[in-house]
């Protein structure tokens, strides 16, 4: 690791020796990926708000006949869909190398659109009830739904893209 401040005692030294402590702990190295990737999310379902504002297309989809039944209605945002299948390459990737410091693998990528399942379900559900529920703006709503599901997809995703320990040394020892 080299360091930016050389003196350790100084100021902006202890600072960078508490962050690289707390680098050292996974739960703070995915809230950093994840918060690399959420940026990344919020600017492109932004862009891609845009994109439909500027085209004249409706960025929902309407969930209309479940009020028919006597449901709430939710409806899916298209921009934040697109966005979040596009990044998940790049959300792979830096939970792979930042959050769990394990090597980047074909099969845990391919299997790791499963952990995002309850990630997107549960910010869908959040832009809409901060958009239309509560009349936030979209761009408002982008930024808080990632923040509502952050701490339950932490062990979702360390499952699906973290290789397991195997307990061999128990093994050996109930083996003697």
């Amino acid at each position: 690791m080299n360091k930016i401040f050389k003196n350790e005692n100084s100021f902006f030294g202890k600072i960078e020796k508490f962050f690289w402590a707390l680098y050292e702990k996974e739960p703070f190295r995915f809230l950093i990926a994840g918060g690399i990737n959420t940026v990344l999310g919020i600017v492109a379902s932004i862009l891609f708000r845009l994109l439909f504002k500027a085209a004249g297309w409706d960025p929902k989809i309407s969930f209309d006949f479940l009020e028919k039944i006597g449901l709430v209605a939710p409806n899916m945002d298209i921009p934040y869909l697109i966005a979040f299948v596009l990044l998940l390459p790049v959300a792979y990737t830096l939970q792979a190398f930042i959050s769990f410091r394990t090597k980047w693998s074909f099969m845990r990528f391919l299997i790791y659109p499963i952990s995002s399942i309850p990630n997107f379900i549960c910010q869908e559900l959040f832009i809409w009830l901060f958009e239309v529920v509560l009349k936030l703006p979209s761009s408002v709503s982008y930024f808080l739904s990632p923040i509502c599901s952050l701490p339950i997809m932490f062990f979702i995703i360390r499952f699906l893209v973290k290789p397991l320990k195997k307990k061999t040394e128990k093994k050996e020892e109930t083996n003697e």
